[in-house]
């Protein structure tokens, strides 16, 4: 188990000192006879500057912010103990308590110090106890010759020890050197400006060159001291009252929001903070405005003095009611604008998502848009989304549209029903990080994103299905296109053939029997030579026919099957093609179907056939497989009427530069006895 650092001794001992001198405080106060105001508020809500002190060095005992937060407690409660005691011991009781002069002389500078840890060793320290470089030392040394020449030009300038006491002079002044201190105190002024410029450039640039982080540390602090500020800018302007509240409930926020910085506790909130604050703050001007303008403007104006009237105090709240909610809405708005700038707020990011996304199905839209809602929502340069389709591929989206191919190093799942349907990625700009709020802001919305995607997921798997259904209402068209125009082919080529053999032998048969049936009467022995001719041209016509007929589709193989079918017709093909088909297949029949559509294949490709030729049947299981390697040359679309016969069974056909080769599922084989 890790242990923390315990507490250093001499933190804790400043917080006790501390807490002692607000105890001394109380009880001086109370011999006093001081009246218990809101200033006492003071005395409980600066206790935050040594507990936020004390919690920074219980983490990081040797952080200075937190060394300086307990020396600027101990200075502000010494002030308080030390400006009672000395009206106690100088002006309520003259010489009851000892030491009366020297703590009232005391109190008359105790500002320097605070002033030096406030206004400069905050600010240039801050966040991480470290200068920015060793240049800066030299602001660092203009604080402290300013602190050193208003010690000296106040410390020992003769007159009143304080203000608050006039008739109490100096005990150490010098006045022989009057003149001297007043112009050390006006070249101390000088030293303090340039320290005070200093330390304000000092945090301009640090939050120029720092990182996201870095700069949402600057931002808490920088909110704080505006905060802290207002009351000093409100003193002579409000009723006292109200100057003492302010004061009691905003300073002790500086100590806070430094811790909450140093210890980076809820660092990215600020946004939230700073809108919140902007939201009240104006409906709390807002109420007091209609307030004080109907109840004191008019109540003045109809002469009722400074008596309350209860129709004008009904009115002013009936206004209020009226006009709280347009003002909220309307200051809510301003608020957002200010904070957020051109950026949407989280809310309006997931909504404006939704009502974008009611009625969008295109991936075109989609994408795109949840790319945008992205990239809005959290002040990113860059973002992109990606879809993964049922087909195993992926669509990705970039907004804006130049993003290109830049690197996207926060991603976020989109998940519907646990599975992982795509991403949601966004690149902030340099030296910014993503807050922890911006992260939920973007998981939320990959949910949100989950059914959208899901929805334009299958949106694009049903028109890729379309498209596919498509090319092959297409593919089925041409194929019938093409098996009519191969059919009025094969008839073409078939009368073709019978013209130009068949038929004129057949008609020169005609005019050789009328010269046969002349001769009979005139020389029967001529008349049966000539008859006998007749019948070796009748029996070569008929083997003709039967050649033509094998062509349509030979009797062979449906007989005897496939490989005695390509045996017979390569015997007829003087190249000499070889026949490789291992005895399984042989002794196998196929599938008439099958065994047409191979024969004929191979019988177009053998249009082509070399003294290389080879034909290859392998029976591969489930497959039959065949090849014609060794062509002269196939050019692609010129065997489109076999592709179709091997489509037409369920098997492939590729067409290679001087090969052939398909396979065909088998679903049955039959084997011959």
């Amino acid at each position: 188990m890790i242990r923390r650092p315990a507490v250093p001794a001499t933190a804790l001992g400043l917080a006790v000192l501390t807490i002692a001198l607000a105890v001394a405080t109380v009880l001086v106060g109370i011999a006093n006879q001081t009246p218990v105001d809101l200033t006492a508020l003071s005395l409980i809500t600066f206790l935050a500057f040594p507990a936020m002190g004390v919690l920074i060095l219980r983490h990081r005992p040797n952080h200075l912010i937190g060394w300086l937060l307990l020396a600027i407690g101990v200075d502000i409660y010494l002030t308080f103990v030390a400006g009672d005691y000395s009206n106690l011991a100088l002006v309520r009781q003259p010489g009851s308590l000892p030491f009366g002069h020297v703590v009232a002389w005391i109190s008359g500078w105790l500002w320097i110090p605070f002033a030096l840890m406030v206004l400069l060793f905050v600010p240039m320290l801050f966040p991480d106890g470290r200068l920015l470089s060793r240049r800066w030392r030299i602001v660092v040394a203009s604080g402290l010759v300013f602190a050193a020449l208003a010690f000296a030009g106040n410390a020992f300038a003769p007159g009143p020890i304080n203000s608050d006491y006039p008739g109490v002079l100096n005990p150490l002044a010098l006045p022989q050197f009057d003149a001297v201190f007043k112009v050390l105190v006006n070249i101390a002024l000088l030293f303090g400006l340039a320290a005070m410029i200093g330390s304000i450039a000092s945090v301009v640039v640090r939050y120029r060159r720092g990182d996201g982080r870095q700069r949402q540390q600057l931002r808490w602090f920088l909110v704080a001291v505006i905060v802290a500020v207002v009351p000093f800018v409100l003193q002579g302007n409000v009723p006292n009252i109200v100057a003492q509240t302010a004061t009691g409930l905003t300073v002790p926020l500086l100590p806070i929001s430094i811790a909450i910085a140093v210890l980076r506790y809820r660092l990215y909130d600020i946004d939230v903070v700073i809108n919140r604050a902007l939201v009240y703050g104006a409906l709390a001007a807002f109420i007091t405005v209609v307030y004080v303008g109907i109840v004191v403007g008019i109540g003045a104006a109809l002469g009722g003095g400074t008596r309350p009237n209860l129709l004008l105090s009904i009115v002013a709240t009936a206004v209020v009611a009226v006009a709280f909610q347009p003002v909220r809405e309307r200051t809510r708005r301003m608020a957002n604008r200010l904070v957020y700038g051109r950026r949407a707020t989280p809310y309006e990011v997931m909504a404006g998502f939704a009502d974008r996304m009611a009625d969008t199905l295109s991936v075109d839209e989609a994408l795109p848009r949840t790319a945008e809602a992205a990239a809005r929502g959290v002040a990113a340069t860059a973002a992109r989304v990606t879809l993964l389709l049922p087909d195993g591929s992926r669509r990705v989206t970039s907004w804006p549209d130049q993003a290109g191919e830049t690197t996207f190093p926060h991603a976020f799942p989109v998940r519907y029903q646990g599975e992982t349907i795509g991403e949601i990625a966004i690149r902030k700009g340099a030296g910014e990080i993503l807050t922890p709020g911006e992260r939920r802001l973007l998981a939320d919305l990959a949910a949100q994103a989950g059914l959208v995607l899901h929805n334009v997921r299958l949106t694009a798997a049903l028109q890729a299905q379309l498209e596919q259904l498509s090319v092959q209402a297409a593919d089925l068209r041409a194929s019938r296109q093409r098996i009519v125009t191969a059919q009025e082919t094969e008839r073409r080529r078939l009368e073709a053939e019978i013209r130009a053999g068949v038929q004129p032998e057949l008609e020169a048969m005609a005019g050789q029997l009328a010269d046969v049936d002349r001769l009979l009467g005139q020389d029967p022995h001529q008349a049966i030579s000539r008859l006998e001719d007749l019948t070796a041209v009748t029996q070569q016509t008929l083997d003709e026919l039967r050649e033509l007929a094998r062509g349509i589709f030979p009797p062979l193989l449906a007989d005897k099957g496939l490989i005695p079918a390509l045996q017979a017709q390569v015997r007829k093909i003087e190249t000499g093609v070889a026949i490789q088909a291992a005895d399984d297949v042989a002794s196998r029949r196929f599938e008439p179907g099958i065994e047409a559509a191979v024969y004929f294949s191979c019988l177009e490709a053998l249009r082509r056939a070399t003294t290389s030729t080879v034909i290859r049947l392998v029976d591969d299981r489930d497959q039959l497989r065949f090849s014609v390697d060794g062509l002269a040359g196939v050019v692609d679309g010129e065997m489109q009427a076999s592709q179709d016969r091997i489509a037409a069974v369920g098997g492939t056909l590729e067409i290679g530069e001087a090969a052939v080769s398909g396979r065909i599922p088998l679903t049955s084989v039959i084997v011959r006895a």
